[in-house]
């Protein structure tokens, strides 16, 4: 029969299966799996990739293992179930006993899976994945696999299982279990029931010599295949059972028992304590029930069949599917805070003046940029007011669109007397909605290839914190670097041996400014960062070693920012942080990079508990740094190029750059949306500070030139502070 399916999208299904936790499960796909399993500890549901598989047969078999992360629990099984001989056929037994009362449980809470069930169980039969075709229904089948087909096929009519008066009591007793103690009883009665049997039907075959070696040796070789291959069927099918139909409880088992008991106990997977009950029934005897096979004498046969028919139901051809997990970062061991870096300047003095000749070299470049930030401070101050009066303008205009005009009720005993002709003769309120308070943390990529705009990003930079000061808006500015500093972990995430967490580089963030500085202190950080940006562009070098360049740990600041923004957040009392990272390329991957052809990766957030999808592994961070903290995301991204046109495939996807070239043309920018920011600005990388327009004009220049140079002048004005202007936009909003 063919079953029409429409497509399964697992995204939906994941989402299932925390609403019916009623719990944020995490849940993983995994190619690899046989089977599914659930990690108790971890609240991990694991599910394999599963191919031709209809939407109610994958949710069957997510309420399945769902059902054992509500009601099965980690501990409890060992005793009953043991190690050594007949581990694996015990486990067996548990399965199928727990598998109807879990499922029993999960359509009680959720009835709308009945139909799922009946349709899922409908299919597995149509497929005959328990293997009955040419199999007679009859009292001689053994009594644990006509139970397991009752609670699977039996209830929902697609079958009829035959039962002896004397086992009926067997049914009811499986339907009304209600605690896994109960199921615990029930299997260890049915298990040594079987073993009874199967010991008279030994002693009736040892009487007869012929029949004797015949089962002997039948039953010798079944057990050694079952427990070759049965055991790691058993676990996919535990697991798939658990999986799949909810029924092989033995699958179930896995998620009950095995499966739950592995992957929080050990961390391993269900197959591994079937691989121990393998070894050890080496020396096992007949009835040792170490496996269990598909032959109709053997108990276990269908629950076996069903296994490894779910199993196969697994995709061959899928996806590979990589997890990786966020590192927990250890902030306080990366940040260098601005007391710090004070610190590091004196000792390089007393360091530097035991060496005279060099001292001298360093004081007279000290002097000379101390006469240079002066001078550029007092030329960017109109810069500065102007910026500081459109933010107020811009506030002002946004007040009152806030402001509404209120009737009191009162009598305005001035106007009153224009009742005749107005109706406008009560007193009036004016009503302001709170506007938003901003503040900014500033992340500035202090890397080798800063080398050539470092200075001219600087100054950029004091413009920005200039304005912050004038209008009390709290800000820190951080560099991201790969330099190592003296007794710091150097950024380090908290040790873990989990290979799928990421491993971030070493890296530090140097914390060159804040608006907690006092008065002196920031003055003399400005005066310490324009000498650095003027010493280190161009590769200079009469700086400490600790503020030297290196490579470009960006994604490691966006780990830092997890816990960061928050933190100003609330110190500050701000409603929204505009977090600013500012950098002339990408960061070096934590092993988290895109997928290759084939395969799909994720990023798992373990304060979210969500899974993010990675298409690029920076744009991810972003996004998961964006959803934690709510905060505005700005990207900078300094290019040196002399057209824009050169972006067009990597920020563009080969749009019309019509509008894009003009707009870098007139304001040495281009603004483009999505990846990861709110909003990402492609800036101009040797954008100087124009603060002069009449600089360069002759003594005797004409009224025209006069006038021109003016106009372009007060145009480069505007375009040379970009990266200041286009964040004061966005804060008076």
């Amino acid at each position: 029969m063919l079953i029409e399916k429409s497509p399964v999208i697992t995204a939906t299904k994941d989402i299932l299966a925390k609403c019916m936790a009623t719990e944020d499960l995490r849940v993983v796909h995994r190619k690899e799996a046989d089977t599914a399993y659930f990690d108790v500890e971890n609240r991990v549901l694991c599910l394999p990739v599963w191919d031709n598989m209809s939407n109610s047969l994958y949710d069957m078999l997510v309420g399945h293992e769902v059902s054992h992360a509500l009601h099965t629990p980690s501990e409890g099984w060992q005793e009953f179930v043991g190690d050594g001989k007949g581990s694996r056929m015990r486990h067996m037994f548990l399965n199928v006993v727990e598998d109807a009362r879990i499922e029993r449980l999960i359509k009680d809470k959720f009835p709308g899976l009945k139909r799922d069930f009946a349709a899922a169980y409908s299919e597995l039969h149509e497929r005959d994945l328990f293997e009955l075709d040419g199999r007679t229904l009859d009292t001689d089948m053994p009594l644990i696999d006509r139970l397991n087909l009752h609670f699977k096929l039996g209830l929902f009519g697609h079958v009829t299982i035959p039962f002896a008066d004397n086992e009926q009591q067997y049914i009811t007793r499986m339907s009304n279990t209600v605690t896994f103690e109960d199921v615990i009883v029930l299997a260890k009665e049915l298990y040594e029931l079987q073993k009874e049997l199967d010991e008279e039907n030994q002693d009736e075959s040892q009487a007869s010599p012929e029949s004797g070696d015949e089962s002997g040796e039948d039953q010798d070789s079944d057990q050694d295949g079952d427990q070759d291959g049965s055991g790691e069927d058993q676990d996919s099918d535990q697991d798939g059972d658990q999986d799949g139909s909810g029924s092989s409880d033995d699958e179930q088992g896995e998620d009950s028992g095995q499966s739950q008991t592995d992957d929080t106990d050990d961390g391993e997977s269900a197959n591994s304590e079937s691989g121990e009950g393998s070894e050890s029934g080496e020396d096992q005897t007949a009835l040792g029930y170490d496996d269990y096979s598909n032959e109709t004498s053997t108990a276990g046969s269908t629950q076996n069949a069903f296994e490894k028919g779910v199993n196969d139901l697994r995709d061959k051809n899928a996806e590979d599917q990589n997890y990786h997990i966020l590192p927990e970062m250890i902030v306080k061991n990366c940040v260098i805070d601005y007391k710090t870096v004070a610190s590091i300047w004196e000792k390089y003095d007393t360091d530097l003046s035991i060496n005279t000749g060099y001292a001298e070299a360093c004081e007279r470049k000290r002097i000379a940029s101390l006469t240079n930030c002066d001078e550029f401070l007092n030329r960017t101050r109109s810069t500065v007011a102007n910026m500081v009066q459109q933010f107020q303008m811009k506030q002002a205009a946004d007040a009152d669109k806030r402001t509404d005009i209120a009737k009191t009720g009162v009598l305005d005993t001035v106007n009153m007397i224009n009742y005749r002709w107005s109706e406008d003769v009560f007193l009036k309120n004016e009503i302001h909605a709170d506007g938003k308070n901003h503040g900014i943390v500033m992340y500035i990529d202090w890397s080798g290839s800063m080398y050539g705009i470092i200075k001219d990003t600087v100054e950029q930079l004091l413009i920005l914190t200039e304005f912050c000061q004038k209008v009390n808006i709290p800000f820190d500015v951080y560099a991201f670097s790969s330099k190592n500093h003296p007794n710091r972990d150097n950024g380090q995430s908290v040790h873990n041996e989990n290979r799928e967490v990421l491993k971030p580089h070493g890296f530090s963030l140097i914390q060159f400014l804040s608006s907690d500085m006092k008065s002196n202190e920031y003055k003399q950080a400005v005066q310490k960062l324009y000498y650095l940006g003027s010493e280190l562009n161009g590769y200079g070098g009469y700086v400490p070693s600790e503020f030297g360049m290196g490579c470009t740990p960006l994604n490691e600041a966006i780990m830092c920012a997890f816990t960061q923004v928050p933190a100003f957040q609330e110190k500050h009392g701000v409603q929204i942080v505009n977090t600013v990272f500012l950098t002339d390329g990408d960061g070096h991957s934590m092993g988290a990079s895109a997928p290759w052809r084939g395969e799909k990766s994720f990023i798992h957030d373990p304060i979210t508990r969500k899974d993010y999808p990675i298409s690029k592994e920076t744009d991810t961070y972003l996004q998961i740094l964006q959803e934690r903290t709510g905060t505005n995301l700005i990207g900078i991204r300094l290019y040196e190029g002399r057209t824009v046109r050169n972006l067009q495939y990597k920020y563009f996807n080969g749009e019309d750059m019509t509008d894009a070239a003009k707009s870098w043309k007139q304001h040495n920018f281009v603004a483009v949306d999505g990846y990861g920011y709110d909003k990402l600005f492609i800036v101009r990388g040797n954008l100087q500070v124009e603060t002069d327009a009449l600089d360069e004009l002759d003594a005797d220049a004409s009224y025209t030139k006069l006038k021109n140079a003016f106009m372009k002048g007060s145009n480069n004005q505007k375009s040379s502070r970009v990266i200041a202007s286009q964040l004061v936009d966005i804060i008076a909003n």
